[in-house]
């Protein structure tokens, strides 16, 4: 069996961070079709508004991811960082208790990317304690 690495879960809560954001934003979507239905133009607005910005975070969370996985995993440091920024964008986007799919997309992004950055912090105590 594989062992798991930090990067490699990181890779998967990035994945999954990403994946709740991008549903977010279709729930988001969708709510704010019904509303235009519903003949609430303000509340479409910004059930669209939302969705839209929900969407382009889950986006840029799972391009990071993948990122991070594939093309700069040399640079693990890099990819944590935009993570951990993708998922703090996220929560003030989101704010508290507006869309659940999205705090918990924005949880999972946080830890991806503090996974990213696990190793490189390793390296550094590591050659801090040894130098004299």
């Amino acid at each position: 069996m594989a062992e798991i690495t930090e990067q490699r879960l990181g890779f998967g809560f990035g994945l999954l961070g990403g994946l709740l954001f991008a549903l977010g934003g279709l729930v988001s979507l969708l709510l704010g079709t019904a509303d235009l239905i519903l003949g609430r133009p303000i509340g479409a607005l910004n059930a669209a508004s939302e969705g839209v910005l929900l969407l382009v975070i889950g986006g840029l969370a799972l391009l990071f991811s993948w990122l991070g996985h594939r093309s700069w995993t040399s640079r693990p440091i890099t990819s944590g960082v935009l993570l951990v920024l993708v998922a703090v964008i996220g929560w003030v986007v989101v704010g508290i208790g507006s869309s659940l799919l999205g705090l918990i997309g924005s949880l999972f992004v946080f830890l991806a990317g503090v996974l990213y950055l696990l190793e490189p912090a390793q390296r550094a105590i590591r050659g801090a304690a040894h130098t004299p």
